[in-house]
């Protein structure tokens, strides 16, 4: 099917969220730069020209990449308003100056040592929900220990109510839901999501009220105060960046739990090999989040016309660069398509590049590390559930790559 359908047609079809590798495999051979006309953008595949265009600010600009997509929709004004004014504010959505100065401000609050300080705390929680399976012999990785793991982590790290962490888990999903789960933001889900904005401002400011009142050792705290050169976050900054917080604080490292126990576990001899080599742990992360990265697109703005392999992007355009693609490119990853905890070490791009590249990584990765040890160690035998289906089930979502389940089972004690 991939070597004979049009390439275009192939990425607008679900063949491509449930598995995009093939598809982009091709694409990186025949056509790198290529317009997709059902996502109105641009694609671009090698990994080559991914890291040039991140890094070219200039012509590829993270300022205006949302808010432009909001503007294009009829009536925006009135009906997608906070959606337009929280992402026109927020750290992801700006470039050198003004996002060095917000990333400043938050990253003096985000510290290694507070990262690291979470560690203890992180074991605990991932034994207590393997303690809740662990006599029952079978485990829903998802639903048991990859979703509330992170969504307690953020929620005790940012300051949030973690008695609320499902309402911040259904704003997150309100808000992806408008924008790029299918290529393109959906008109139709913009009331939801500027409303999931609309909610998370009333929860947020009561809070922040309370952190001035009374502060406490937290990021909800650190990002009202926090102060750099006589600066301080703008109100409208600190409200953008605490839903930031856990649009991507929870959701990305679900997927990363979910997307490499899965891998794990359909290759029995990397299982093997890691529980025979437990310090294989952080390599086995990193082969995870280079085999099948939990955010797979990135989207830029063209600022100005240039050409790229053959093809000239104009200014206005939008570009997708496909994250998981030069994770996959055979010009950077020798056997590219194969699940090898013991690769060595390279630069994968599953957390971005540059001035973008994702402020929660560390934390992500203290997660993975922490639960895929735990998991391997605890849970012996671990393989697919043999009463379950073996096809993974994912989301449907192109840009944040996840299994809506993951039935295992393993031998319990005794």
């Amino acid at each position: 099917m991939v070597d004979d359908q049009p390439l275009a047609d192939l990425v607008a079809s679900p063949a491509f969220a449930t598995d995009p590798y093939p598809i982009l495999a091709r694409m990186r051979t025949d056509a790198p730069v290529a317009w997709i006309p059902a996502w109105g953008c641009w694609l671009i595949s090698r990994g080559e020209d991914i890291e040039a265009t991140i890094k070219d600010t200039r012509h590829f600009t993270s300022a205006d990449r949302v808010t432009s997509v909001i503007e294009r929709m009829p009536d925006w004004q009135e009906r997608l308003p906070a959606l337009h004014e929280n992402f026109a504010v927020g750290m992801a959505q700006r470039d050198p100056p003004a996002h060095t100065r917000v990333r400043g401000l938050v990253s003096a609050a985000f510290t290694p040592r507070r990262i690291e300080s979470l560690r203890q705390r992180i074991a605990e929680l991932v034994d207590q929900h393997l303690d809740r399976v662990i006599g029952t012999g079978r485990i829903e990785l998802i639903g048991d220990l990859a979703h509330p793991l992170p969504a307690i982590v953020i929620a005790e790290l940012a300051g949030f109510p973690v008695d609320d962490r499902e309402r911040f888990r259904d704003w997150t999903n309100r808000i992806n839901a408008f924008f790029f789960a299918s290529g393109v933001a959906l008109p139709e889900a913009g009331a939801s999501a500027n409303a999931a904005i609309v909610e998370a401002r009333a929860w947020i400011r009561p809070l922040l009220d309370e952190r001035r009142a009374r502060p406490r050792d937290d990021l909800l705290t650190a990002s009202g105060a926090v102060e750099i050169d006589g600066e301080r976050l703008t109100e409208a900054e600190v409200l953008s960046t605490a839903i930031t917080l856990f649009l991507g604080g929870h959701d990305t490292t679900t997927g990363l739990l979910a997307l490499g126990m899965s891998a794990l576990v359909r290759h029995p001899d990397q299982l093997a090999l890691l529980r025979a080599r437990p310090d294989l742990v952080p390599a086995a992360v990193e082969e995870m989040l280079r085999y099948d990265a939990p955010f797979q697109l990135n989207l830029r703005y063209v600022t100005e016309d240039i050409e790229l392999r053959g093809q000239v992007l104009r200014r206005g355009d939008l570009v997708r660069q496909a994250l998981g693609s030069a994770n996959r490119d055979p010009e950077r990853w020798a056997d590219a398509d194969r699940f090898w905890i013991e690769r060595p070490a390279g630069r994968h791009l599953a957390f971005g590049l540059g001035p973008h590249f994702c402020l929660g990584s560390a934390l992500a990765r203290l997660q993975a590390q922490v639960a895929v040890e735990a998991t391997v160690r605890r849970l012996q035998g671990l393989r697919l559930d043999p009463d379950a289906d073996p096809t993974p089930d994912h989301r449907g979502d192109i840009t944040n790559r996840m299994l809506r389940s993951l039935r295992l089972a393993f031998d319990p004690p005794g």
